[in-house]
């Protein structure tokens, strides 16, 4: 489990990162290690999960070493990124984690048909957006917090259909909504069609900027295409 949790991790930071400097990538790669291998133990320990932010703020050692190398990796955060990038890598980890303790705890629950926008707002908080949104600018970049661009969703849903599992996105949306899963993946499919046209225009003046959008769009695209976690060449996906 460590060896695939290892190779996904330097692999996805050597594709879609590759722009920023090397230490920033050994930091993106490892972060990347402990959240995969910390989101493994919440699930037999949640404890360490849920009490990461209260051992964070108080200083605390943390349940799981795992998670006491993600808490020194906080701390650096400001080595490398300007104060807004990562104060919200910091924040965005903290909130992945405690969304996490969410997911697991009510694993099994069927949602509200009347709550729709729950399963959004549990997949802002568990997806990780932030801080792999600010992992793409590099304190060397721009110092001035005025550039953002935010990341498409993981192509996911296949290897986690594969495996059963009921807890993700689609499916809460799928139980809210009162609609099947597989219209609520068209209707995900055009939204995220619609976020990238929308980031086209947007960053359409900014040269430096849509040069790296478009870099960070394939290189990730290519990353999960090529990884065996997510089985898109069982879909016949070639990169």
């Amino acid at each position: 489990m460590v060896a695939n949790i290892v190779e996904t991790s330097c692999s996805y930071t050597e594709t879609a990162y590759c722009h920023v400097p090397a230490e920033h990538r050994d930091y993106i790669a490892l972060y990347t290690a402990c959240m995969l291998y910390g989101e493994d133990v919440g699930g037999q320990d949640s404890d360490a999960v849920s009490q990461f932010a209260r051992r964070l703020v108080k200083g605390e050692p943390q349940v799981h070493p795992i998670f006491d190398r993600l808490a020194s990796l906080l701390k650096e955060a400001h080595m490398y990124w300007t104060d807004v990038g990562a104060d919200a890598i910091i924040t965005g980890t903290v909130d992945a984690l405690s969304a996490t303790h969410i997911e697991f705890a009510t694993s099994g629950l069927r949602i509200a048909p009347c709550a729709t926008r729950y399963p959004y707002y549990l997949r802002t908080r568990a997806g990780g957006g932030p801080q792999y949104t600010h992992f793409m600018f590099a304190r060397s970049w721009r110092e001035k917090a005025d550039t953002y661009l935010q990341i498409l969703p993981s192509l996911s849903f296949y290897k986690e259909e594969i495996a059963g599992e009921k807890s993700n996105y689609v499916h809460l949306r799928a139980d809210a909504e009162r609609v099947s899963p597989l219209e609520v993946l068209r209707h995900l499919t055009e939204e995220v069609l619609d976020s990238a046209e929308r980031i086209e225009r947007v960053v359409a003046d900014d040269h430096e900027l849509s040069a790296l959008w478009h870099k960070y769009l394939q290189c990730y695209l290519e990353f999960s295409i090529r990884t065996p976690r997510y089985r898109l060449a069982e879909l016949g996906f070639n990169p």
